[in-house]
């Protein structure tokens, strides 16, 4: 049996999906192309993954894998379609590294790093429209397509002002709330504190850094209700610094902000990260099942919609707690 590897690498922003690169097979070798591409109307830019997986007969798959010429399409040609009037937007090839989209080290070539972009000035999606991704990978080789509805934009319902409120209290709970348009199925939701720390004998010597709290992960829809909320304990704020952030007492720290950002995805999405996630537990067999929305291959085209708000702040009452509560005084904000 051939064993077949698939250059599984999804440009992701904001969820985090899991895959097998490994696929048992017993059929005749063909071409098959692995597409991956999260379509946001709030990003600057629009990108795409195009590879291709490969059969090993007798060679080493770990060498054969790190030879960018098995893994990129040479000539292939990527658009998006706006599928309403027929209008077509030719995407640049281009090497990720130099656009701040780093390919994660392991198994796979990691230069040149080719995914294919297009401005989303020149697009100028509108939510609720059908974008087309059409691939042509040449030699005569059938189109690769699949069809996806623009997502809207996520409003922010709760925190209503510029500050958040977390009492130190396993009762008395703090809330997120949000908006999101209809076709919206899957979220994340991820606070992020960020603070400066400086050695108390130069204060000039500052760094900043940033702890992650994730809020929500994988949250799906359950009604057609447009309104969604997900609370915890203020307490959990304190004990989450308190276990990411290292007593230091040479240290002196500043809260600088919180920022929000909520992600939401549509079906293809959801689906996706259904079938990543399932036949894994301890009863579950060695097949992990894949999921793929392409017309030929396998992979993912999907939207996805981001909100940010930046540069929240803790309300007084909350600050004091941060300073002098019994979890966090000795971190010295």
């Amino acid at each position: 049996m051939k064993k077949l590897l698939i250059l599984a690498a999804l440009y992701l922003v904001a969820l985090q999906f899991s895959c097998s690169n490994d696929f048992e097979i017993n059929a005749p070798w063909k071409d098959i192309p692995i597409t991956y591409g999260l379509i946001d109307v709030n990003d600057n830019a629009l990108y795409v993954r195009v590879e291709r997986a490969f059969l090993t007969d007798g060679e080493d798959a770990a060498e054969i894998a790190k030879i960018p010429d098995s893994i990129y399409y040479q000539d292939a040609k990527v658009s998006l379609e706006r599928v309403s009037n027929g209008q077509v937007f030719n995407m640049q090839r281009v090497d990720g590294d130099l656009w701040g989209l780093p390919r994660d080290s392991g198994d796979f070539a990691t230069a040149p790093n080719w995914l294919y972009r297009l401005d989303s000035a020149e697009i100028k999606l509108k939510p609720d429209e059908q974008i087309r991704i059409r691939i042509d990978r040449g030699n005569g080789l059938p189109e690769v397509t699949s069809n996806i509805v623009v997502l809207g934009k996520i409003a922010l319902s709760k925190p209503g002002g510029a500050s958040f409120s977390f009492e130190s209290s396993e009762f008395i709970q703090t809330e997120i709330a949000w908006q999101a348009p209809d076709s919206a199925t899957i979220f994340d939701v991820n606070l992020y504190f960020n603070y400066v720390e400086y050695p108390g004998s130069n204060p000039a010597e500052q760094t900043f850094h940033t702890v992650k709290w994730p809020w929500v992960q994988g949250l799906r829809r359950e009604s057609s209700a447009p309104n969604f909320s997900q609370k915890k304990p203020g307490l959990e704020f304190y004990r989450h610094l308190a276990n990411n952030i290292p007593v230091d007492p040479t240290l002196k720290r500043v809260f600088t902000g919180i920022d929000i950002e909520i992600i939401g995805g549509d079906d293809y999405v959801k689906n996706y990260i259904n079938a990543s996630l399932a036949n894994t537990g301890i009863t579950a067999s060695q097949d992990i099942p894949t999921y793929s929305n392409m017309s030929e291959g396998k992979g993912v085209f999907g939207s996805i919609t981001k909100f940010r708000k930046l540069g929240m702040i803790l309300t007084d009452k909350t600050r004091d707690s941060l300073k002098a509560g019994y979890l966090t005084r000795e971190l010295n904000f």
